[in-house]
């Protein structure tokens, strides 16, 4: 598989579209993956569940509703 920006072999996906990247241009990006309750009270903010370094093609603009 080839990157999507520069064409050499692609070493990951973007967990946000799914376009292949090469190490060069491989960029992470915070990913909400859900969320977990906190004695037993619910809200975004505070129970949020985020891979801080999830891996992203740069190129896409992921848009997250709620979240900071």
């Amino acid at each position: 598989m080839k990157c999507v920006l520069c064409d050499n072999e692609a070493q990951a996906m973007c967990k946000f579209c799914g376009r292949a990247v090469c190490k060069e241009y491989i960029s992470e990006q915070r990913y909400p993956t859900g969320f977990a309750t906190k004695a037993g009270v619910w809200s975004r903010k505070l129970n949020g569940v985020v891979v801080p370094d999830a891996v992203w093609c740069g190129t896409c603009h992921p848009e997250f509703s709620g979240t900071s």
